[in-house]
């Protein structure tokens, strides 16, 4: 059975002051002794320490809560209304908050708990901070979760919403990723929920967060298990290899990975060279490579999804996979790949105008 209002915000309030020390009060405000009506939010509380003073706590409670409704608490509760009453903190509390819920509410400046025990508590006066973790999937099978980018369409479709700037249509979308027209629209309406992207009335995708949506693509995503891999050691030395890729007589390579990510954002010197290629046979004879578990320096893999290649880059003579593949391609390796895939995240927000298409039209050249 779904939990009422009311036993939300008790429950939440038992739970906020039990992680408090014992010479805090958390009480309903009041004003000459009388419980205070919140002017907004659901309820209004009132956070005290008999040496350092109280704060007020505008809580917005909901029985259900969405990144999507981080917004919506900004403007049931504006900036002018908590100056007006002298900047009290500002609490969401629910059944459960999702990773995406609790990072736009700190994003924000807001606290939040949780009945799963997740909770973030920053207060100036009394000056308090408590940060608690708690459940990172919601416990109730009934209730939606937050969306998973699962497979290579949901992958593509990320992939095309980061590289091309808004505005997007849907029936665009579908074109250039040679997808359902209503798989997309499924898609689209879990990514509006989740606040990763923005949509007008006609439904036209108008803003994304293609950092945010990259991380979620690449939750589900392993490059050496949802990719066909073999692994090799290159007896010649691995940078030897990546340079010789650059001759005329080559075979077809698309490099990823570390030496990929070290031409844009380097972090450390590339160790590994990660290959997709339709002919691994090729690869192995030109590089005269030999098969090996451990200690493998040259990973060869056939793309689980041809449109992985698209929108690949030429770089000093040889071709490196689109950006948003490459994060993707970090963020889903092992070892230090989901660091290089964070550093080529950050160069990508400073350089966003270097490497964002104009028109979703030229997106599969």
């Amino acid at each position: 059975m779904e939990m009422t209002w009311p036993e939300l915000l008790k429950a939440a309030r038992d739970h906020l002051a039990s992680l408090l020390p014992g010479h805090f009060e958390l009480t309903d405000a009041t004003i000459d002794g009388q419980t205070a009506a919140p002017r907004s939010g659901d309820a209004l509380w009132q956070l005290k320490e008999q040496r350092s003073g109280d704060t007020l706590i505008v809580v917005e409670a909901k029985t259900s809560f969405a990144p999507r409704d981080v917004a919506k608490t900004e403007q049931r509760i504006p900036h002018m209304v908590r100056r007006a009453m002298g900047n009290p903190v500002v609490l969401v509390v629910a059944p459960w908050l999702s990773p995406r819920s609790r990072a736009l509410l700190e994003e924000r400046g807001y606290s939040y708990v949780d009945l799963t025990g997740n909770v973030h508590l920053r207060a100036d006066r009394p000056a308090v901070f408590v940060k608690v973790q708690g459940a990172d999937r919601d416990p109730r099978p009934s209730q939606r979760g937050p969306v998973r980018l699962h497979g290579p369409k949901a992958r593509r479709l990320a992939r095309l919403l980061t590289d091309v700037a808004p505005p997007l249509r849907l029936t665009d979308l579908a074109l250039a990723g040679g997808l359902n027209r209503g798989y997309v629209s499924s898609l689209l309406k879990s990514l509006d929920e989740q606040a990763l992207i923005d949509r007008d009335r006609k439904g036209a995708v108008v803003e994304v967060d293609w950092p945010a949506l990259l991380l979620a693509a690449s939750e589900p995503y392993d490059l050496l298990k949802s990719n066909s891999s073999a692994l090799f050691v290159a007896p010649a030395g691995v940078g030897e290899l990546f340079t010789r890729l650059g001759e005329d007589d080559a075979p077809p390579a698309v490099v990823t990975g570390s030496f990929a990510a070290s031409a844009v954002a380097p972090v450390a010197a590339a160790a590994q060279l990660v290959l997709y290629t339709s002919d691994p046979a090729a690869v192995r004879s030109f590089g005269r490579l030999l098969p090996s578990d451990r200690g493998a320096d040259v990973v060869l893999l056939r793309p689980e999804d041809e449109a992985q290649l698209a929108r690949s880059r030429q770089v000093s003579g040889r071709t490196h996979v689109g950006l948003s593949q490459l994060a993707l391609d970090c963020l889903g390796g092992n070892g230090r790949l989901p660091e290089e895939g964070h550093a080529l995240i950050d160069w990508m927000r400073k350089h966003e105008s270097q490497w964002r298409l104009r028109d979703v039209a030229n997106s599969n050249a």
